[in-house]
């Protein structure tokens, strides 16, 4: 997967070379010929599921700029393509390349349709390709990398012409701003090599008035011709130029930048398209010209190739999760083991020792039933605790109240009465509307602890009121206790019923003694359950 093919077509000739994470590996020149066609398949038959990478370099290539309306999504491409359809019609490599968006009036944005016009130049390479079923990325021009190494060298005039020597003939590359206009390819017959200096003049002007008459620039604009070369000898010919042409001409090292890619300066001698085909195989990768039928092996290869990678990451997780799984199985294993020889190690302890204890006449059954029927007595043993802690947080802020006697059993018949001979003697028995409270459903199944309190109003003056309040008061915090069940008034400090009758005289009023402010309470609390053994 970290292997790929780039092809770069030429009229006469194809250049094939293998890179891998990067790195050029080999590559070979196949003639545009029957045995290269031959040796071709053979190549591909020994680089199969490797993608591939076509450049083409040929004469009969088209450039337009084009404005559209900004749009984006699913409306931007139908707009392309019917564009495309419009421009190209026939044609089946072709494509169109974003440049920017304008950033007056409407902001239109501006694109580069790009077509590949001669067919015939990569037919028979593509007709090979696709009887291999090789995995093929796309189609791409050549010029479009071409601008890739303006960008890297960060030349900033805004007119460029990068005229460059390749074996396909002379490659002049206009790019406005460092992006791609247009672009030319003049070959160069065989007997004009020793009149190279007059085919860089000659056709330097000629681009410069083929400019001129499209509008891309006009005669005072400054246009910048760019050379690279791999040595010095350019440079008595960018002064002719110059000279000449009445242009700026400046020679760029191309050696130091094949260089800095990691490229081996020696081969662009004897191929320069080297240089291109080696920046789209680091991932400079520009707009596929190729139809999406073309293309579909390699989308397929990709996705069988995701397949293979996420099988092989399924694959490596579970034999780390069986090496953990294996490895905590022998912990446990030895564990175990260890665990069962102190057990037996403690068993054999135990019986030592136990054979110097005395006999008992009583079975061991019987014994444990003993401990388990003490157990359970002792679950249900309770004391009144838990009431005097109840009373006392009752009467804690109200010192007006003495408690004179507490009568505390534990029962299931919460309805019991209370044994006390005398109760009441002092004062009238009544009930309270309050003496009642709702909601309350005893378990005759289970224990509560019933209590009954006598208690009396300490320094009482006669003020029925202020006892009636006191008593309430009591019950009232009594009842917001969580322990407590309910509480019912048995006996208040006043007889209030409209029943009674009045006796006495206000003359012995004086002399009388005050009785007391006598009440008896009477209070459940709630049950609890028996402790867990």
């Amino acid at each position: 997967m970290l292997a790929k093919i780039v092809l770069c077509a030429t009229s006469n000739r194809l250049t094939a070379g293998i890179w891998r994470m990067g790195k050029l590996l080999s590559y070979q020149v196949f003639q545009n010929e029957a045995q290269g066609h031959e040796d071709f398949r053979q190549f591909l038959q020994a680089q199969s599921n490797t993608p591939l990478y076509l450049l083409a370099d040929d004469v009969e290539e088209d450039f337009r700029l084009e404005t559209l309306p900004h749009t984006s999504g699913n409306a931007r491409r139908e707009m392309v393509e019917r564009k495309l359809n419009q421009i190209y019609r026939g044609t089946i490599y072709r494509a169109a390349h974003f440049i920017n968006r304008e950033k007056e009036k409407r902001k239109d944005d501006r694109f580069l349709f790009i077509a590949l016009n001669n067919t015939e130049l990569i037919q028979p390479w593509m007709q090979a390709i696709e009887e291999q079923q090789a995995p093929l990325v796309g189609v791409y021009l050549l010029p479009m990398v071409s601008q890739v190494i303006v960008r890297r060298l960060k030349l900033m005039a805004p007119h460029i012409l990068l005229t460059e020597r390749l074996s396909s003939g002379l490659r002049q590359t206009y790019l406005h701003n460092g992006r791609l206009r247009v672009s030319r390819l003049a070959p160069i017959p065989p007997d004009a090599e020793n009149k190279v200096a007059y085919v860089y003049v000659t056709e330097t002007e000629k681009a410069r008035l083929y400019l001129i008459s499209q509008r891309y620039i006009t005669r005072e604009t400054a246009l910048n011709v760019v050379l690279p070369s791999l040595d010095s000898s350019n440079e008595q010919l960018a002064r002719l130029i110059e000279q000449e042409n009445g242009v700026e001409c400046s020679r760029i090292d191309l050696a130091a930048f094949a260089r800095s890619l990691r490229l081996d300066p020696g081969l662009l001698a004897v191929n320069p398209e080297l240089l291109h085909m080696h920046l789209l195989a680091i991932g400079n990768v520009p707009d596929n010209l190729a139809p999406s039928k073309q293309i579909k092996n390699s989308q397929l290869n990709f996705i069988r190739n995701g397949i293979y990678l996420t099988t092989g990451i399924i694959l490596l997780a579970g034999l780390v999760l069986t090496g953990l799984y294996l490895k905590e199985s022998f912990d446990y294993q030895a564990s175990t083991e260890q665990l069962t020889a102190q057990t037996r190690a403690q068993e054999n302890l135990y019986s030592e020792v136990a054979k110097d204890f005395p006999s008992t006449p009583i079975p061991s059954n019987d014994l444990k039933q003993a401990v388990e029927v003490h157990e359970a007595i002792m679950d249900y043993v309770r004391t009144p605790e838990r009431l005097m802690q109840v009373v006392s947080a009752a009467i804690e802020n109200a010192p007006e109240i003495q408690i004179d006697r507490i009568h505390w059993l534990r029962t299931n018949d919460t309805s019991v009465k209370d044994n006390e001979q005398n109760a009441g003697a002092a004062a009238p028995a009544s009930v309270s509307s309050q003496s009642q409270s709702g909601g309350f459903t005893p378990d005759p199944t289970g224990l509560y602890q019933v209590a009954f309190i006598n208690g009396e109003i300490r320094g009482f003056t006669g003020d029925y009121r202020a006892a009636l309040e006191s008593v309430n008061r009591l019950v009232e915090k009594l009842r917001t206790n969580p322990e407590v069940e309910q509480v019912t008034i048995l006996q208040e400090p006043v007889n209030v019923s409209s029943f009674t009758s009045l006796q006495g005289s206000t003359a012995e009023e004086r002399t009388a003694q005050q009785a007391p402010a006598l009440f008896k309470l009477k209070i459940i609390l709630k049950r609890q359950q028996a402790a867990a053994r």
